[in-house]
């Protein structure tokens, strides 16, 4: 995700009453009520996201992403008008996840990664097993993952690496159209639909 870097992001961010800090997260205190709670890993500009909520108001969305000016993005989006039933929180994801409890997530997104190609950036890329063991011990059974990306190695790397996990009904789908329910457009899926590149999706079931 290329955006030049915004100085102010961390203090615009921290104006936000919908952006959490890191620092003293409380899962539990957050999210007491029974709404389904939907975690995208890798907000982006924010166009998933504020569609989201929108479009599923009694899923409760919790929207990471580690780079501050890309989220000051998104949050300028979101800051347009306010549902209740989503937060933002600037954190890196390998942080954050240990401070949510197992079995309480219903829904883990990944869109768009960056793929990291180079085998010696492996550790890097969001579905690799470091990453992947935090979001199967935190999805509820029956959760699911979701994962969308135009990159053909990141798309066959990742299904290799989720079919070593104990998910049923995984799906991969190469040339998916954005007729799930379940979903929005991202700004890259628009960008490289146009452009006639395939996206591919795979989801998994716990």
């Amino acid at each position: 995700m290329r955006v030049r870097h915004k100085p102010w992001a961390k203090d615009y961010l921290a104006t936000l009453p919908f952006c959490l800090n890191l620092e003293g997260f409380d899962f539990n205190k957050q999210y007491q009520n029974k709404n389904p709670l939907a975690l995208e890993i890798g907000v982006g500009k924010g166009d998933f996201l504020k569609a989201m909520v929108f479009k599923f108001p009694e899923t409760t969305f919790l929207g990471v992403e580690l780079n501050a000016s890309v989220l000051a993005v998104a949050a300028e989006k979101l800051s347009e008008s306010l549902p209740s039933n989503f937060n933002i929180i600037n954190a890196d994801a390998l942080l954050l996840m240990p401070l949510i409890p197992d079995n309480s997530v219903d829904y883990i997104i990944l869109n768009h990664s960056d793929p990291w190609p180079k085998k010696r950036h492996e550790k890097r890329r969001l579905t690799h097993p470091k990453f992947v063991n935090e979001y199967y011990r935190v999805l509820k059974k029956g959760g699911i993952i979701i994962l969308k990306t135009d990159n053909d190695g990141l798309a066959e790397y990742s299904y290799d690496v989720l079919n070593n996990y104990p998910f049923k009904e995984i799906t991969f789908n190469k040339d998916y159209k954005g007729d799930a329910h379940f979903d929005a457009k991202t700004e890259y899926e628009n960008k490289f639909t146009l452009k006639g590149v395939k996206i591919k999706r795979i989801v998994g079931k716990k």
